[in-house]
């Protein structure tokens, strides 16, 4: 299959967008109503870059799907596949992070408080990828530095479900299921919102709640696919154009009034909305690859950028909380000293997932190629 660049360049937008909110939107401290502060309300909304994410996922994973659905070994060679791309790197990390935390405490140097901050969840948990289920029974996000891997879980619960639908369902029914399955997202959320007022993270963590971002990235592939729909996308250029553009300026309202992961307008119907943008965006770029968009996501250091995703994804969160820890504080930026200290931590995590990717994470995965046909 012939490698798309755009979607490297999308993936590294979205990793530098998870990037920008726990490294500089959350921890600045600017002056209200200063040119810092207006900066930083402007990317308020830099944490839906999971959300790309999992529109990207369910593109990818679903066209992989569609593509060799009639496959004899379409379960093996796919189960195989997400197991040596994920599960190595996520062990090392379940393994690695307590022991970090354990060895800097011992050290009795610094504050690394930040790096077990939070209530703990079930160890077994994370092994399960069940965390997200205990986050939202319990109402916590459990220890910071393992918090996102809460997403993951949501993507591995959706690997356990898709592949069977893709491959008993027949096309019509398929479509069906999908389209559904976007409708009822929204609805769940609404409904869990009236029920449990107070308990964002079940609307935010549960992957039915959140199953519409993935199922419009099937949607996306299901289109691609089929010839009509894929002709209409190549000539209604200006029409796909005008969509984003509009949603973009929903993006804007919410950015101003909905912000927040935990606000109600969010939960409700801007999960929904933010998905959909980006579906749209990832068809314009793919569709249309003379266009400024696509040309500015074939930048070689976007795609690079995408490429290390999942381990500066894993990774930066632990990586920021030690380097705070060695100078005895919580990660923030309030001074010069704390933003070099950030960008240190920055440059840190991406070193790390390149040499996590060139030495540990691709070997893995050339070893058992053998075992993918």
């Amino acid at each position: 299959m012939k490698r798309v660049l755009e979607l490297d360049g999308l993936r590294g937008a979205a990793i530098g967008m998870v990037i920008l909110y726990h490294y500089f939107q959350i921890p600045l401290q600017a002056s209200p109503a200063s040119l810092l502060d207006y900066l930083q309300r402007s990317v308020a909304l830099s944490w839906t870059g999971v959300d790309l994410f999992f529109v990207l996922s369910g593109f990818l994973i679903g066209g992989i799907l569609l593509d060799s659905r009639n496959s004899s070994n379409y379960f093996r060679v796919f189960y195989t596949r997400r197991f040596f791309r994920i599960i190595p790197l996520y062990v090392v990390a379940l393994v690695v992070f307590p022991a970090i935390v354990s060895i800097a405490r011992w050290t009795n140097h610094g504050n690394f408080f930040y790096l077990a901050a939070g209530n703990s969840l079930p160890w077994w948990s994370y092994w399960t990828f069940t965390q997200n289920f205990w986050m939202a029974g319990t109402e916590r996000l459990g220890v910071m530095t393992l918090a996102v891997t809460w997403s993951l879980a949501i993507e591995e619960q959706f690997y356990m479900t898709l592949p069977f639908l893709v491959r008993f369902l027949t096309g019509p029914q398929l479509s069906k299921c999908v389209r559904y399955g976007i409708y009822a997202a929204p609805l769940l959320r609404i409904g869990l919102g009236f029920k449990f007022h107070h308990n964002w993270i079940a609307e935010w963590g549960l992957m039915p709640c959140r199953m519409d971002a993935l199922l419009l990235g099937v949607m996306a592939a299901m289109l691609l696919r089929d010839v009509q729909w894929k002709e209409k996308l190549l000539r209604n250029r200006d029409r796909l154009l005008a969509l984003i553009l509009f949603l973009f300026v929903g993006m804007i309202v919410f950015t101003v009034f909905a912000p927040t992961v935990d606000n109600t307008i969010m939960q409700s119907l801007g999960y929904s909305w933010t998905a959909l943008f980006y579906t749209s965006v990832l068809l314009y770029a793919v569709t249309q690859p003379s266009s400024v968009l696509s040309r500015a996501l074939r930048f070689s250091w976007l795609g690079k950028l995408g490429g290390l995703a999942y381990g500066i994804y894993l990774l930066h969160e632990v990586v920021l909380g030690m380097v705070f820890g060695v100078m005895g504080m919580e990660p923030s930026i309030n001074n010069l000293s704390t933003l070099l200290a950030t960008l240190l931590a920055l440059l840190l995590t991406i070193l790390l997932a390149h040499f996590s990717w060139r030495y540990f994470e691709s070997p893995v995965i050339n070893w058992r190629r053998g075992s993918y046909v």
